[in-house]
């Protein structure tokens, strides 16, 4: 029999052997980088996403200074900061596909989000577009309007600093809910914005980049907790659990929708789930197949989790640069007290869209303000890649990071100066295609316009009728973050709000 020992010590020599080749002979072992990512894509993940709580991101943002616009990042993994790369691999048609692995974990399989096949994301795409398509966005966007009153209603009536992090949180978790699910979910009204369903969405991003770190393990947990109760297997550092709360939650509204009957597109205006009609239509698009209950319940949970945790991120840094920059602040206050001379008149959707220096400022928060700041891999197809005229083999990841792209010298001159203007100057369109915040190409942001209404609503009405205070602990040069798929701040945005006079 072999022993023990002997069993172990070729279990070693094999890893070593393996360690070097991947780090010496494998065909990325040109690209500089880490070694040890080279030789263990899971352990560098874990150290830097885990032990470093989310710096992974400004780690490969050193390696870049280093090295230059390639790095190599796991065993087949590059990451690149190249925009005219980026522009490449995410057009419509490239060919490269969302790396099944890694999406596994920062969303659910199958759905629009992570759904990894392009054919079936077309389709699932082809079906949801409509429910946030422009035109719809006019349709929903009373819904904003009224929750943007409540919001800023309960903010006057503060008798003291709020805490808008978890403000803006139920604000925009209350707004997709309605749109999404048909019903109220009551953020807003909540002690302290906390509702049962955004706990459960806040408690599933703190798993992290576990997930992305070590495949093999998290599937096998996420296959154990759904068979086990909770007290047998607590997991208290991982709470795969609060994943599955999210899709029974949003499965209770499912059941809701189905037991009152259909609804219909043409007249749900948001009181009724526009989305699960959609879903549920077996005539919806040519070669859709109607996902089982469990399949809408995810994609349902894609979409409350991706509409509001994202936008939120963007309101709060919008609070933070504007409040920061007087100069900005005295130049967004002109503008909305010409267009709204009146702090009576109604501020509506349809009219602060049309206004120029607001959309810029948006447009700077959405570059700086990184909601969504990391790394999306996207797989090299079949057919292979030459990057920088040198073949890349099929199966390669090549992943791209928006807090990086949006931020390039060459695009953006002054990358890390909160400038508006820059976004009212000659050639602002050419801007417009790099920036990185929504992806592009075929997987673009479904909610794009959605998350433009909320911003252009919120800010305009927050800023002509009140004056905005930042509590001391947040009115700082810079506020810490980490990356742990969305950006989390080490200290929440507190705010405090009084009328302007008339």
């Amino acid at each position: 029999m072999y022993s023990f020992f002997g069993i172990s010590i070729a279990l070693v020599a094999a890893w070593v052997i393996q360690a070097l080749y991947r780090v010496y002979f494998h065909p990325l072992s040109r690209y500089p980088g880490s070694k040890v990512a080279a030789a263990s894509t899971s352990w560098w993940e874990w150290y830097w996403n885990y032990v470093q709580n989310g710096r992974m991101l400004f780690e490969i943002e050193k390696l870049h200074e280093k090295y230059g616009p390639v790095i190599r990042i796991g065993v087949n993994d590059l990451h690149v900061s190249d925009p005219a790369i980026y522009q490449d691999i995410s057009r419509i048609n490239s060919g490269f596909t969302k790396d099944p692995f890694f999406y596994q974990f920062i969303s659910l399989p199958g759905t629009s989000i992570g759904e990894t096949d392009p054919s079936r994301h077309r389709i699932r795409r082809k079906v949801l577009t409509p429910a946030f398509s422009t035109t719809r966005i006019h349709e929903l966007a009373p819904i904003v309007q009224d929750k943007t009153e409540q919001l800023l209603t309960m903010l006057a009536a503060a008798k003291g600093p709020v805490c808008f992090t978890d403000a803006a949180k139920a604000y925009t978790l209350d707004i997709i809910g309605k749109i999404v699910l048909g019903r109220e979910i009551g953020s807003l009204t909540k002690p302290e914005f906390i509702s049962e369903l955004s706990e459960h969405l806040q408690a599933a991003f703190a798993i992290g980049w576990i997930g992305p770190s070590f495949p093999i393990m998290s599937s096998i947990a996420l296959w154990v907790i759904q068979r086990l109760p909770l007290f047998i297997f607590p997991m208290p550092q991982v709470q795969f659990q609060q994943v599955m709360a999210c899709a029974k939650m949003t499965d209770s509204y499912l059941k809701k929708f189905h037991s009152d009957g259909a609804s219909t597109f043409s007249t749900g205006h948001g009181e009724r789930s526009a989305v699960i009609d959609m879903l549920v239509d077996p005539a919806a698009t040519k070669d859709y197949k109607v996902p089982a209950k469990n399949e809408v319940s995810d994609e349902l949970t894609m979409l409350l989790t991706a509409g509001s945790d994202t936008s939120s991120t963007a309101i709060i840094s919008a609070i933070y640069y504007i409040k920061r920059h007087e100069k900005v602040l005295s130049g967004l206050c002109e503008e909305l007290t010409k267009a709204f001379p009146s702090l009576e008149e109604e501020i509506t959707y349809e009219k602060v869209k049309e206004l120029p220096y607001l959309t810029a400022v948006i447009k700077e928060v959405l570059r700086l303000g990184h909601p969504l700041p990391g790394r999306l891999p996207r797989t090299i197809p079949s057919s292979g890649y030459s990057l920088y005229g040198n073949a890349l083999p099929r199966g390669t990841n090549i992943h791209t990071s928006a807090y990086l792209l949006n931020r390039h010298s060459d695009i953006w001159g002054d990358p890390h100066e909160f400038d508006p203007t820059r976004w009212m100057q000659g050639d602002s369109a050419d801007l417009e295609k790099h920036i990185a915040t929504f992806g592009r190409g075929a997987r673009q942001c479904l909610g794009k316009d959605l998350a433009w209404c909320e911003l252009w609503v919120l800010l305009a009405n927050l800023f002509r009728r009140y004056d905005v205070r930042l509590g001391p602990e947040c009115d700082t040069p810079k506020r810490e973050w980490v990356d742990v798929v969305i950006a989390q701040y080490a200290t929440k945005l507190y705010i405090t709000v009084a009328p302007m006079e008339k």
